[in-house]
């Protein structure tokens, strides 16, 4: 879902005026390397005679604090939005997901009478409701053993599971959404739109930051612009 992802911030952006190629999610850590790159570029040499302002800020409790009734609830919205995305930008309505993971493939499809046999054993195909109906299923069967008890999970991301890095992704993802659509509808500060255009994020555990100013958007008060972006309970 990553480049359906990345479309509904640009498009999200687009008639705002700011310049946005995707979302703050990058998807390797060779990004922050051609994100300070880009930025050299673009600076005079003889703002190179000075040091390139940069932040960071690690989501510290990410994988401990996160309230899988909440990420289920996020998540259900973000897939419901990345659907209505493709069912309005062409009248997609499934997504068609190669199974082996080592060669991921995915295509988004009008009708499931495009599949032909041989793609009926090497993908998968799902509407939205398959991928929550999954997604719940996932979150509300974790369980663990201790001594001689069975425990079942209902806080902490499911460590273990291939989708992990994802769901932690795309449920931080689904806040920085709302925080920009929120801050687009409030249209109370076009200079603070432009400056997070220079936000980007690795996975997410690590924040990269190029805005000296972010930290005091990450958690402000109900009556400011915008509200929060993220929980407190992810760093505290």
């Amino acid at each position: 879902m990553f480049p359906t992802v990345n479309h509904l911030w640009v498009c999200k952006h687009k008639n705002a005026d700011v310049p946005y190629d995707s979302s703050w999610i990058l998807n390797g850590s060779t990004g922050v390397v051609e994100v300070i790159n880009n930025l050299n570029g673009l600076r005079s040499e003889i703002d190179k005679a000075s040091p390139l302002l940069l932040q960071s800020f690690d989501f510290s409790t990410l994988y401990t604090k996160i309230d899988l009734v909440d990420l289920k609830a996020h998540m259900r919205v973000l897939i419901n939005k990345v659907f209505n995305q493709m069912l309005k930008l062409d009248h997609f309505k499934f997504l068609m997901v190669q199974k082996p993971a080592l060669n991921f493939r995915f295509l988004w499809l009008k009708n499931k009478a495009e599949i032909n046999l041989f793609e009926i054993f090497s993908f998968k195909v799902a509407e939205d409701s398959d991928l929550i109906s999954w997604l719940d299923f996932l979150l509300d069967n974790l369980f663990l053993c201790f001594g001689q008890g069975v425990y079942r999970q209902c806080i902490v991301i499911p460590m273990g599971t291939n989708s992990v890095v994802y769901l932690a992704n795309f449920y931080l993802f689904s806040y920085e959404f709302d925080f920009i659509q929120r801050l687009l509808k409030s249209n109370t500060c076009p200079v603070v739109l432009h400056s997070l255009s220079l936000v980007v994020r690795f996975v997410m555990i690590f924040l990269f930051l190029i805005f000296p100013d972010f930290e005091n958007f990450m958690y402000l008060n109900q009556d400011s612009f915008g509200s929060c972006i993220y929980p407190k309970t992810l760093v505290s």
